[in-house]
């Protein structure tokens, strides 16, 4: 009776314990899907170019992937980009008046768009230059949610469109290499490059270009096209690749030339990397070493052997002359 009572009781523990696991993982699938934003935002990123005091017509679209029709707030604030991973910074109290929104609160239906037409307005003498601002459609609940449910949501989801107004003019373009940075020594390649870009202008810049190697003879070994990013006003971006092949030997340059803004202006920067397989040039030379210590310590050997066999046959010939000579009156004539 003990037995069957303890089987029954571990048969039991196990079936709440399954119980439980199952329902934990209904309940985080359940909570990841609710996390999940189900809108997108096209363009995801626009660019336009208007002159000061101008209006210009723009659109951007908000889709509902979700199976429930959801409210929002649209608004529209400016970013900028200060971090070396470009990423923007909502300036969530600097709300944009140079965006004029149709309206501030909307409703998508389930797998309907929102197309938001809006103007934006340049007020007259805005110097040339650069202007960031993001759409934002904030979500705050699903048509079908009670306004107790909507009050407890502690993070509303939200989905952002990046607009960069260029107001027209000549602007300032200064920009410059801050860190150009390789090792002074390597065994193997490849060669990691690492480089800042800094933007000190008045407008956001993409540049482009190529790290080139030359070895010591002033040979191109390879060529590489540096990653498209965007430097905004007072930002700087990282720049990581690497360059050659694992095999080479002697002193390299490593060059980078690049042309950004309106009028072409250049980027250049260089540094020297010595690649040396010191490790395996040891190894030769050890190998080798022994090689020869070991030729040297046979050929002494068989030089030994050979002075000690010529000492013997020297003795025998030595003895047979004593031989020939004790002997020598006593031969016939």
């Amino acid at each position: 009776m003990k037995i069957a009572r303890q089987v029954k009781t571990k048969v039991f523990v196990v079936f709440v314990f399954t119980l439980l696991t199952l329902n934990s993982s209904f309940l985080i699938k359940e909570i990841f899907a609710q996390a999940r934003i189900p809108l997108v935002v096209a363009p995801a990123r626009q660019t336009v170019a208007i002159d000061a005091g101008k209006t210009e017509n723009l659109q951007i679209k908000f889709f509902n992937e979700s199976i429930s029709p959801i409210v929002g707030n649209l608004k529209a604030v400016n970013f900028i980009v200060t971090g070396s991973d470009g990423a923007p910074i909502l300036l969530e109290d600097e709300v944009n008046d140079w965006i004029k929104l149709p309206y501030e609160k909307a409703s998508i239906a389930s797998g309907d768009v929102l197309r938001v037409n809006f103007k934006v307005t340049v007020p007259k003498g805005t110097p040339a230059g650069g202007r960031y601002v993001a759409i934002i459609f904030e979500q705050t609940g699903q048509l079908n949610q009670t306004s107790e449910t909507e009050t407890q949501s502690a993070v509303s989801p939200r989905i952002v469109g990046l607009l960069s107004i260029r107001v027209n003019g000549p602007v300032i373009e200064s920009s410059f290499v801050d860190v150009f940075k390789t090792p002074k020594f390597l065994e193997f390649g490849k060669i990691p490059v690492d480089f800042t870009i800094v933007n000190k202008g008045g407008y956001h810049i993409s540049p482009k270009g190529q790290i080139t190697l030359t070895n010591w003879f002033g040979r191109e070994v390879e060529r590489v096209t540096i990653e498209n990013k965007n430097i905004f006003p007072n930002a700087e971006r990282l720049y990581e690749t690497k360059i050659g092949q694992t095999w080479m030997f002697g002193r390299y340059n490593v060059g980078l030339t690049a042309n950004y803004g309106d009028t072409g202006k250049t980027l250049i920067a260089n540094s020297f990397v010595w690649v040396i397989p010191v490790t395996l040039i040891a190894i030769i030379i050890f190998s080798a070493l022994i090689i020869i210590l070991i030729a040297y310590l046979i050929s002494a050997k068989l030089k030994a052997k050979q002075i000690v066999l010529e000492e013997k046959l020297e003795e025998e010939i030595s003895d047979l002359e004593a031989i020939k000579n004790k002997f020598k009156d006593k031969l016939p004539k």
